[in-house]
């Protein structure tokens, strides 16, 4: 049997053989240590929508038919860019003028909206038979997301998959029913 495990013997007793002259009772520390500091937020200068008066973002400034609304997570953004969610419908501008079609956008962004649909394929084309040769609706649709009345409607919006028309589409994630 131990000393420690002498049960007659009082607790100071037990613990005087343990002292000598040369022990000295440790120093104390801070009695409460502070918690850590909450880490702060990493700062994007991409995720700034203060200078975007929609509120809008744009994570890749090379890629402008990549945006979404301030607080749509990047993840949320390259899921979508993916194809994820799978698009409920079509919104198809093939051939229309470029002032007829911003209405026309409009007009369906907030059909599917009212409807509960989540996302939504925007046809636009690749421009190849464009007076111009230029894709004039993909480069205007952009500016109609992010202005209102269309941006009402939208959450987020990225380039489809090539699965689902490549550059010749945009997938639209759209807000929740109000």
């Amino acid at each position: 049997m131990s000393r420690r495990d002498e049960p007659g013997k009082p607790k100071g007793e037990r613990f005087a053989d343990f002292l000598d002259e040369e022990t000295r009772p440790l120093e104390r520390g801070p009695t409460r240590v502070a918690p850590p500091a909450p880490p702060r937020p990493r700062v994007d200068p991409g995720h700034d929508a203060s200078d975007s008066p929609s509120g809008f973002h744009r994570p890749d400034p090379a890629e402008p038919l990549l945006g979404a609304r301030s607080g749509v997570t990047d993840a949320t953004l390259y899921a979508l860019r993916r194809g994820d969610p799978t698009p409920q419908e079509r919104v198809d501008l093939h051939g229309t003028r470029t002032d007829t079609a911003a209405a026309l956008l409009t007009k369906r962004l907030e059909s599917a909206r009212a409807r509960g649909l989540r996302c939504v394929a925007v046809i636009h084309g690749r421009g190849k038979h464009s007076a111009t040769g230029e894709a004039v609706l993909r480069d205007a649709l952009p500016e109609w997301l992010t202005s209102p009345p269309s941006a009402n409607h939208v959450l987020a919006f990225a380039p489809a998959p090539s699965s689902l028309g490549g550059i010749g589409a945009t997938l639209v994630l759209l807000r929740k029913k109000r």
